[in-house]
């Protein structure tokens, strides 16, 4: 039971009650139905100054994910794919040249970063395509995608093994640059470990790392494992790396359709 459950956080002026376990009548043996108390204490949050409520730990102000397909589409698949993942791979190649083609404005894909951490190099490249996004936005983020998936050997461990962490952001930069013509030395930046002034904080990572921390904890909440990993308008379902576009077809086909008719 979380703390929240025990005190009864409720929203401004507001009370939640929680019921009691159920209650023995003494003498008879029989359970009797559980009377509705009071929690021990109950908080109602109140606005602070400029009217937000701040608690708990940092939260997205907008959607995150990536999107690429038809804005208003009924029908959004959503992937949970990683950079190190032959597989997710497959998925992106498949989805951006194939599918989403075919199915022009009526299906979205909605990409999350899914770091395998048996893949150590993995959190670089998702930090990498996170803030190829912040400096060059959407078109630049799935340009970069598309040449890191193809490039993907690069990093993998045979051939990234005894590069430093600063060699990776700098051959991730410079991919950066030559695919989604962005700077690299803009990237860079955002790949630098943020500093702190104090010297007190020494684990700050860089300025993509609450992004992907959103990401990561967002997986955690849908209960994925492995990379790919797809939904259907928010529910996981089962899909294949090694789809093609007919088999994409038959799974979407029945969706789109349904979605037109609404």
């Amino acid at each position: 039971r979380s703390t929240a459950d025990e005190i009864g956080v409720g929203p401004v002026g507001s009370e939640r009650c929680r019921r009691a376990r159920p209650r023995r009548d003494v003498g008879s043996g029989v359970l009797g139905p559980a009377p509705l108390v009071a929690p021990r204490r109950c908080i109602a949050s109140r606005p602070r100054a400029g009217g937000v409520v701040r608690m708990g730990p940092p939260l997205p102000s907008r959607e995150i994910g990536h999107a690429k397909g038809g804005k208003k589409a009924s029908v959004t698949v959503g992937a949970w794919l990683d950079y190190a993942c032959p597989f997710s791979a497959k998925f992106h190649e498949t989805f951006v040249e194939k599918v989403l083609p075919h199915y022009g404005d009526d299906v979205r894909l909605l990409v999350y970063h899914q770091v395998q951490p048996w893949h150590p190099q993995s959190t670089m490249l998702h930090e990498a395509a996170i803030a190829v996004a912040d400096v060059g936005g959407n078109d630049a983020f799935w340009k970069f995608s598309s040449a890191l998936y193809a490039t993907q050997t690069d990093f993998f461990d045979a051939n990234a093994w005894g590069k430093s962490r600063a060699q990776i952001y700098d051959e991730l930069a410079a991919l950066a640059e030559t695919s989604a013509g962005v700077s690299a030395m803009d990237v860079s930046a955002r790949l630098a470990r943020v500093v702190d002034p104090d010297g007190a904080a020494l684990n700050t990572g860089n300025a993509s790392t609450q992004t992907l921390k959103f990401h990561v904890k967002l997986g955690r909440q849908f209960g994925v494992h492995v990379s790919p990993t797809a939904t259907l308008n928010g529910m996981v379902c089962d899909t294949s790396s090694g789809w093609g576009l007919d088999e994409w077809r038959a799974f979407l086909d029945p969706h789109v359709k349904a979605a037109r008719a609404a």
